[in-house]
């Protein structure tokens, strides 16, 4: 995993999605020192399954859903996708 900051990435971002993303390598880009985005290779689809589930997860709690509905909804899309 390499970590870049945002203005290495703005000056970087093509060479880095070409040369390590591309490659499978994920790109943590920092803003004074602390995280704040995440590249993560396509082929990698178990982490960007991940990465997609944990901000719904937050995107879910902020908005005072229950854990019951975030179930059925995960439930309604599984049938969905392996049916």
């Amino acid at each position: 995993m390499r970590f870049v900051n945002v203005r290495e990435f703005s000056s970087t971002a093509t060479k880095l999605l070409r040369e390590e993303v591309e490659k499978g390598e994920k790109v943590v880009i920092t803003k004074r020192g602390k995280p704040v985005g995440l590249i993560i290779p396509f082929k990698d689809k178990i982490a960007v399954a991940e990465a997609l589930l944990e901000e719904a997860g937050s995107l879910l709690k902020e908005s005072g859903i229950t854990e019951v509905d975030i179930l059925k909804a995960l439930e309604t899309v599984r049938k969905r996708a392996y049916a």
